[in-house]
């Protein structure tokens, strides 16, 4: 192509639609965490593998990632992803606000008790001023302001978690029992029997040692 014709490529606007639909397969592919919760807030609290561990495999590591699973789960849009990653930031307030909500998640499905120091965290992290929301046709997307990324999403997160946990479908929230799994999930079966986070991970190897401890040689 020569050269005259790439400025006129790059002179004529691209269509709102397939400029959206580029930006969105720009952002990388790579799933940061299964949406397995049901609700937002537990999604964020499966960030971390292992999640009961002393030390959880972090799954949020850098700005990038933490981004890329915004977007994956519809938080935010690419615009957004793109515009953001141009102002990178530390995730230490993300991460606290995450393990608080966890916490609290677990003292609710039973695994302890709810602590006011937590309940503060989100509290806090909630009390923000809300993104911008950029309409999409009739839909709406929020649009957090480069300079206040990471409280603003945070916001939302805290504000999700909180309508959750004072809502009757908190009695609903369970935890896998695979081992050290501990991802958080709603239970929505009849009887509150679910038990793991995905029956073809932690279900399928609880089936796996059930067998084995069943015909292993004596």
């Amino acid at each position: 192509m020569s050269k005259t014709a790439k400025s006129k490529t790059a002179a004529t606007p691209l269509q709102p639609t397939r400029s959206r639909a580029i930006r969105k397969a720009l952002v990388p592919r790579e799933l940061i965490a299964h949406q397995i919760a049901g609700h937002l807030a537990l999604d964020f609290c499966n960030t971390a593998g292992e999640h009961l561990r002393a030390r959880p495999d972090e799954l949020l590591r850098d700005w990038e990632s933490f981004l890329r699973w915004a977007t994956q789960v519809g938080l935010i849009g690419p615009p957004s992803y793109f515009e953001l990653m141009r102002h990178p930031e530390p995730l230490d307030e993300i991460i606290l606000l995450r393990e608080a909500i966890y916490r609290i998640g677990l003292a609710v499905a039973g695994a302890g008790r709810t602590s006011r120091a937590d309940l503060d965290i989100l509290r806090r992290c909630a009390n923000v001023p809300r993104p911008e929301i950029e309409l999409n046709g009739n839909a709406g997307q929020w649009r957090p302001a480069p300079s206040h990324g990471s409280k603003q999403i945070g916001g939302l997160l805290a504000a999700e978690a909180l309508s959750l946990f004072c809502s009757p479908r908190a009695a609903r929230i369970g935890v896998c029992e695979g081992g050290n799994c501990g991802w958080l999930f709603l239970d929505e079966s009849r009887g509150k029997k679910r038990r793991w986070c995905d029956m073809n991970d932690c279900g399928s190897r609880a089936k796996a040692r059930r067998y084995y401890e069943k015909h292993k040689p004596s």
